[in-house]
């Protein structure tokens, strides 16, 4: 063994099947495969192997030998028994070996076609009969032998089904010496035990699936977790960047508060969108020497500044950046600059004496310079018909000349000896000088004569002076910081100086609807008045660090350019939380309802009068309703359709608002009601006063009222109208079911320290606020009646009046300290700046029905509307301020690496 090496061990048979035909070459395939996959244990090899010429002898020259040696390792042979079989050479041949060898007694007998007869009185085969039997077989068995016959049914034309379990089972029952049915419960038993080995691997691979899906998972999550705080991260610091260079970077600012929205949509990311929606900064222009004059192009998407470096720069609106090369070309700082009406050149005029021309688009001087070697050029304007450039210098005690733009010569003479220049119109037509004796004359260019007399205001020495562009006024600022308006045609003041809180005005700027006035001061503050109404418009513009220069209105007046000796200019947005348009003046309010449709203010004043405005228009619409009796204290409500106002005043009565005239018969003769409502569906109104608080049945004829025994200085119903909130006389919130007309419930007595002064429902109905004279709001979780967050600090001497927005997400406020506040219900933080204009305390604030206007009234008899569209989308705001800048490489540039790159704003 040593010296002929390893020797293969050759695997036995457990039987071996002989047959003939074609017929029996297409089922015996599947015999073998049911003899040898019978049950057992899934780990063991099979019980019985069975040897099959067409599978178990490979290819090759020596076949017989290899049949051989499938016989000689095989225990039983199998003599598939049919007439093909009786004349085969092969199966006698394999019979004759197997009879040589073994015993006949190991053959076992399957008949498939033809049959087999036993003669009992011979001991042997019939031969006549038997057409089976291979002839071999013949006195070989010397009792009866026992065989299977299949049942070879034809299924079809060619097919055949034979009973190959039944074969099968017979053969290895004689093979393994046990019978059928005992092979059958031994299956049964190693197919149970499999089953349950399968169960148990199963159950150990279901396991195994589990405990790998379960890591899976967490891994999952940790990974999703550690995004999540990773892009936390970077959404708090993208809003401390947002809020830290607000004031220095207002587009960076918003656009940092804008990815943090993005990244993640919460209430924090929202208020910062908001916070920057409603800053007025728009912008910031750095650069590196004081900044002089300034100029939108007539598009207002680019700004020119004029530096004391003598260099112009051009500026992107949008972007707040730099555009193309800067002007270079004065020797000296640049004074004045402004665009050709068309925007395609650009003049500027400078401390060198010169007034140069540029081509914006190419960043080229046009021609020479225009030059009159007379000291300094204060301002230049392109002339009415467009071919021409007025100027106005220091030359020869002050002068006035005008160029042809195609020659670049000086047209006629020059108008000398004209004093201190002070502003000149946008088309030259007009120019404006200070005289010695502290006065102001004006002069027109096209007819080189004087316009009437010196004009002397009441106050000191003109500072600074502007005309409008309608050319139909002009302001005048002197030096101590009151404002004079001037009628341009008569040469006469218009009213008495306004004075400003601040001395020292070195600019001021009329804006192109001429009702308005922009004033830069000395203090670096920049001031917005209102003209009309002659007041100041919301608080300062503060960011400049040193002296206001100069200031100059984009064309649509929505933002405001300011330039400043702190090396920089700023873009102001000036619609943000402004007030829109001029006041309404009602005079005396004893009480005011906006109605909900947004367009009509009803007043009651003194006498029970009810006065009723337009709100677009600003005019009294009609004559006054009322029944001239004087009254302590009124109330007023519109219906929810805006057709019927109710109005409480020595009495309660309906009023038709179209028609002007009164609906049935008053409700009360003379009780005060100081609070009215109406019911969502209009066919309640509840009537509220020191006395008592009333339901009224208005679908009832003639309508009916039901006491509810309590006084009341507030009420307001739910949404829904299932709900009343009444104020209570121990500064507290009662709720009242107005099906039954019973108390279900109020606030906890530790709420408020002072009176409640006004209540109002959130839109959903989950939320009421209330409005205390102990300085706060507060919310209330209208099912649990159970106070939410903080109390709202701010105003100062009371609140007097709250509501919510139309989709509930902004609370607006009144006080007694003259002022309006927005808030951010989600963060119960103080939306911007405060609204500020009215000179007595605020009483009441309403929306109009899109949440875009707030309409506040007051005590100084006028009613003011706010332009607050910004808190309604604030993304949808900022995305419209910056026209499309916000680009995905400006995400790039100041979004922290992190969170994937997304659209900053909608297509």
């Amino acid at each position: 063994m040593a010296r002929r090496g390893s020797s293969r061990a050759e695997l036995g048979y457990g039987v071996f099947l002989s047959y003939s035909g074609e017929r029996d070459r297409r089922w015996l395939p599947r015999l073998r495969h049911v003899i040898e996959k019978q049950s057992r244990p899934w780990y063991k090899p099979p019980r019985i192997r069975a040897f099959l010429d067409a599978t178990g002898v490979s290819i090759g020259p020596e076949l017989w030998g290899k049949i051989e040696a499938g016989l000689a390792r095989s225990d039983w042979l199998v003599v598939l028994a049919s007439p093909e079989a009786k004349s085969s050479l092969w199966v006698d041949r394999e019979i004759e070996w197997w009879l040589e060898r073994k015993s006949v007694h190991t053959i076992l007998l399957v008949v498939t076609a033809g049959q087999l007869v036993w003669d009992e009185r011979r001991g042997d085969w019939d031969p006549e009969l038997s057409t089976a039997l291979p002839p071999r077989l013949a006195g070989k068995f010397e009792q009866q032998p026992v065989w299977k016959s299949v049942d070879l049914r034809p299924s079809g034309d060619a097919e055949f089904t034979p009973d190959v379990d039944g074969v099968a089972f017979g053969i290895a029952s004689v093979v393994r010496g046990l019978s059928e049915d005992e092979l059958r419960s031994e299956g049964l038993r190693d197919t149970r035990r499999n089953l349950r080995t399968a169960r148990i691997v199963a159950a150990v691979l279901g396991c195994l699936l589990l405990v790998a899906s379960t890591l899976s998972v967490v891994a999952v999550l940790s990974r999703a977790e550690a995004t999540r705080q990773r892009d936390q991260a970077v959404v708090q610091q993208l809003i401390t960047q947002s809020s830290l260079i607000a004031g220095k970077d207002p587009f960076a600012a918003r656009l940092k508060a804008l990815a943090a929205w993005r990244i993640d949509s919460s209430p924090e990311t929202r208020f910062a969108v908001l916070d920057s929606a409603v800053n007025p900064a728009a912008g910031l222009l750095p650069h590196s020497v004081p900044v002089d004059s300034l100029a939108f192009s007539p598009d207002g998407r680019t700004v020119a500044s004029g530096g004391s470096d003598g260099v112009v720069r051009l500026w992107k609106t949008g972007t707040q950046r730099k555009t193309g090369r800067p002007l270079l070309g004065h020797h000296q700082g640049i004074t004045s600059v402004v665009f050709a009406p068309d925007g395609k050149t650009l003049a500027s005029s400078g401390f060198d004496g010169t007034v140069r021309l540029w081509d914006v688009a190419d960043r080229t001087q046009i021609g020479a310079s225009f030059n009159a070697a007379a000291g300094t050029v204060h301002s230049v304007a392109y002339g009415a018909d467009g071919r021409t450039l007025v100027t106005a210098d220091e030359g020869n005690g002050g002068t006035v000349r005008v160029w042809d733009l195609a020659t670049h010569r000086q047209i006629g003479k020059p108008l000398n000896d004209l004093g201190q220049f002070l502003a000149m119109t946008s088309d030259g037509g007009r120019a404006a000088f200070g005289t010695g004796q502290g006065g102001v004359q004006l002069w027109d260019i096209a007819s080189r004569a004087p316009i009437g007399k010196t004009l002397r205001g009441a106050g000191s020495v003109v500072t600074s002076l502007s005309f409008s562009p309608d050319g139909r006024t002009f302001a005048a600022a002197d030096i101590d910081g009151s404002l004079q308006l001037w009628d341009a045609a008569t040469r006469t003041p218009l009213g008495a100086p306004v004075a400003s809180p601040s001395a020292g005005i070195r600019s001021i700027a009329f804006g192109p609807d001429s009702a308005r006035l922009a004033a830069a001061y000395e203090d670096g503050s920049v001031r917005l008045w209102d003209l009309l109404r002659r007041g100041q418009v919301g608080g300062p513009l503060i960011g400049h660090t040193s002296t206001a220069r100069a200031v100059a209105f984009s064309p649509d007046g929505s933002v405001l350019a300011s330039s400043s000796e702190d090396t920089t200019a700023r873009l102001w947005d000036i619609r943000t939380q402004r007030q829109a348009g001029a006041p309404i003046n009602t005079g005396e309010q004893q009480a005011t309802v906006l109605s909900p449709n947004g367009r009509t203010l009803a007043v009651v004043g003194s006498k029970a009068v009810v006065r009723l405005w337009n709100v677009a228009t600003r005019h009294q619409t009609g004559g006054p309703l009322g029944s001239g009796v004087d009254s302590l204290n009124a109330g007023a409500a519109f219906s929810p359709d805006s057709t019927v106002l109710a109005v409480g005043s020595e009495g309660l009565r309906l009023w038709d608002v179209a028609a002007r005239r009164p609906v049935g018969e008053p409700l009360l003769d003379k009780s005060d009601v100081g609070a009215l409502a109406f019911s969502p569906d209009g066919r309640t109104l509840v009537s509220g006063g020191p006395d008592s608080v009333r339901v009224w049945d208005l679908a009832a004829e003639p309508p009916t009222g039901t006491a509810l025994g309590v006084r009341t200085v507030a009420v307001a119903f739910s949404p829904d109208g299932r709900t009343l909130a009444t104020v209570t006389e121990d500064d507290a919130v009662a709720f009242w079911d107005t099906t039954t007309h019973r108390r279900i419930g109020e606030t906890p007595a530790a709420g408020h320290a002072a009176q409640i002064a006004a209540v109002a429902w959130s839109p959903d109905g989950t939320t009421l606020a209330t409005a205390s004279r102990d300085d706060t709001v507060r919310l209330w979780d209208a099912a649990t009646r159970d106070q939410i967050g903080d109390p709202l600090r701010g105003h100062r001497g009371g609140v007097t009046a709250v509501v919510f927005s139309p989709d509930g997400n902004t609370l607006a406020t009144g006080g007694n300290d003259y002022t309006v506040r927005l808030w951010d219900v989600a963060t119960e933080r103080q939306i911007g700046d405060l609204l500020e204009g009215h000179r007595a305390g605020v009483a009441g604030v309403a929306f109009d029905p899109g949440g875009e206007t707030l309409t506040s009234w007051s005590q100084d008899g006028t009613a003011r509307l706010w332009d607050v569209r910004a808190t309604v989308d604030p993304v949808r705001s900022l995305c419209g301020w910056a026209g499309g800048a916000f680009t995905a490489d400006r995400w790039r540039e100041d979004v922290p690496p992190g969170p994937a790159s997304r659209p900053l704003c909608p297509k």
